[in-house]
């Protein structure tokens, strides 16, 4: 396996599904580390990087033992570090399944690649990547190196808000001097757009009602009224207090990854 040839399959499979050139270097760039980090993950961690990337491609098209969509872009784009089929035709055969098969596919898989749902999770699943490598090499940041981005952040919030408060009080200038007209056009206008959105909101609750008692979807190309099942909760604490005598439903449980909420001191 050539991993120049994959990291190269890799590049041309993400400029394929972002509809533009892009890299695996430029994605890892664009992830809000800082250019020290960033640089390390391109020189040191990129092949690691890609196989664990390429690994979560195939996961997202693999269903069971359904995995066509996923081996048929390995071998389109080379992801196997085997150099790429010339066309599909070629990758058909190396596959041992039709033409038509193949090209449908490949066409599918890419479509659910593209989505802006399916773009979003590799960019997450790519973000958490390269803080697995980082963290892997014992790149931990000095909490003081933290703190001090902190003061950093809170000076350019400060910097932002005396930018946004000169900006309303200039607006607030400009505007006296139309102010009359300005207030002349909502007198008129506010009573119809009062009335029309009362009327819109009156039928939007009598659609409601209509499709909760028909228990069903309603699809027009104007409009669409979808009928949603009622979510389903469970009791966590219940479910914790349950785990406690039953451990084995401890394999259903799953938990999503760390993340950092900013928030402004007291």
């Amino acid at each position: 396996m050539d991993i120049t040839t994959r990291l190269h399959g890799l590049d041309r499979f993400l400029t394929a599904i972002h509809g533009e050139q892009t890299s695996l270097p430029a994605q890892i760039d664009a992830l809000g580390f800082e250019p020290e980090q960033a640089r390390i993950l391109r020189d040191q961690c990129l092949p690691d990087v890609a196989d664990a990337f390429i690994d979560v491609v195939r996961r997202k098209l693999t269903s069971g033992e359904k995995d066509l969509w996923f081996r048929i872009l390995n071998r389109r784009y080379g992801l196997d570090g085997e150099p790429p089929a010339a066309s599909i035709e070629e990758a058909a055969r190396s596959l041992n399944v039709d033409h038509q098969t193949a090209s449908q596919a490949e066409a599918d898989a890419l479509h659910k690649c593209r989505y802006k749902t399916a773009l979003q999770e590799f960019s997450r699943e790519l973000h958490r990547i390269g803080l697995a490598e980082l963290s892997k090499l014992g790149t931990r940041p000095p909490k003081a190196e933290i703190a001090a981005k902190l003061t950093r952040l809170a000076d350019l919030q400060a910097a932002l808000d005396l930018t946004r408060m000169d900006y309303e009080s200039r607006r607030s200038e400009l505007l006296k001097s139309v102010q009359a007209e300005l207030d002349a056009l909502e007198a008129e206008y506010d009573p119809l757009l009062e009335a029309a959105e009362q009327n819109a909101h009156a039928l939007e609750a009598e659609i409601k009602n209509d499709v909760l008692l028909g228990g069903e979807s309603v699809m027009t190309d104007a409009y669409q009224a979808l009928y949603i099942k009622g979510r389903v909760t469970w009791d966590t604490r219940g479910m914790e207090r349950y785990a406690d005598a039953h451990p084995e439903v401890l394999r259903f449980r799953k938990q999503g990854d760390p993340s950092v909420s900013l928030r402004k001191g007291r």
